[in-house]
């Protein structure tokens, strides 16, 4: 796991260099498309929430995440006519995804595959398909693959707006992970005051909130804790009652207009007793003397990404957090309990 996470500019890199012509056809199609429905399941459907906020936050168009068992089990599957259709699979094996993209292309929706897998199912099942060439994960949690899912996601946006900004911001992607790797002994030090944590949550907004599913997701696959991912926003309608002294929280907190409420729900785990471990861009660390005052807030800045890429730092991050966190309780990372690399869902 952690080689692969180590892997991880390198990918993003080779990703990046042809990503912007691989996808030029159906970046093209795409920006005439109405809607957009992303069919996606674990780390790829966490991927895929960084992809909804990116397509309707910067091409306007409206996006849903799939519900496959309408296409595989009720046999009921929506109207995707015009719709920009995309399937995201590590292994081009998830049989429920394929089946959505199978509908989509039925419907004569404009389909996108994004696999790591030449010559897969999947591949098969779109029109259009951009391989991640990330090598074979061998690694049972996700971590090369999902960050070149999302940096794939950002690239089509890129494309379809022609956004010359993004795509100059991409291409320093692979820099602004190696500022996150470069942090590991940071990292590995605050693993320390959650050993003997059952549970957590995870908080991020906006763009971010893909990036705390993929952080819990990570802390339960490898240290089986039972982390659970909010928005920030949501945290405060309920979950918030389970905050208690000690309650661990992880925040991320990104310089962008989420940055003033996400540090409101701080402010009320602390004030409840709660411990919350901060990952912040590097911008958004002055809002945070406000809170200096509660011993029980640490900090972790992870340097100067642009906010429409920070979450792909937040997950690097939480990638290397999880990792030494399992080992320092005595578990291998590599292997987890009750799951196989490739699940495949009906």
């Amino acid at each position: 796991m952690r080689s692969e996470i180590f892997e991880q500019p390198d990918v993003l890199g080779r990703l990046l260099e042809r990503a912007g012509t691989a996808l030029a056809p159906v970046a093209r199609i795409a920006r005439a498309c109405p809607f957009a429905v992303l069919a996606a399941r674990g780390s790829s459907d966490n991927a895929s929430i960084y992809g909804k906020y990116l397509l309707e936050g910067q091409a306007r168009i409206p996006t849903a995440l799939a519900a496959p068992s309408l296409y595989t089990l009720y046999g009921t599957p929506p109207r995707l006519a015009g719709a920009l259709v995309v399937g995201v699979s590590q292994s081009g094996a998830a049989a429920d995804v394929i089946a959505v993209l199978e509908s989509g292309r039925r419907q004569s929706a404009a389909t996108l595959a994004i696999t790591n897998t030449p010559g897969s199912p999947i591949t098969r099942a779109a029109e259009h398909v951009l391989l991640l060439d990330a090598g074979v994960e061998q690694a049972l949690a996700a971590t090369k693959t999902v960050t070149a899912q999302c940096a794939a996601y950002a690239a089509l946006v890129a494309g379809m707006l022609d956004h010359g900004e993004l795509k100059r911001q991409l291409l320093g992607l692979p820099d602004y992970v190696r500022e996150v790797l470069a942090l590991e002994q940071q990292i590995t030090e605050l693993v320390e005051p959650f050993i003997h944590d059952e549970r957590a949550v995870v908080i991020g907004r906006g763009y971010a909130y893909g990036a705390a599913h993929e952080i819990a997701l990570k802390l339960k696959e490898t240290c089986f804790i039972a982390a659970h991912a909010y928005s920030a926003a949501d945290f405060l309608h309920g979950p918030v009652a389970m905050i208690e002294p000690g309650y661990p929280a992880i925040v991320l907190l990104n310089h962008d207009e989420t940055l003033e409420t996400t540090l409101q729900v701080m402010e009320r785990i602390l004030q409840r007793g709660g411990r919350v471990l901060c990952l912040a861009t590097q911008p958004a660390t002055a809002p945070l003397s406000a809170l200096a005052g509660y011993p029980a807030l640490t900090t972790l800045a992870l340097g100067t990404p642009p906010g429409l890429l920070s979450p792909i730092a937040f997950i690097v991050a939480g990638q290397l957090f999880a990792l030494h966190l399992s080992v320092r309780l005595g578990y291998n990372p590599d292997v987890s309990r009750g799951l196989t690399k490739v699940t495949v869902t009906k």
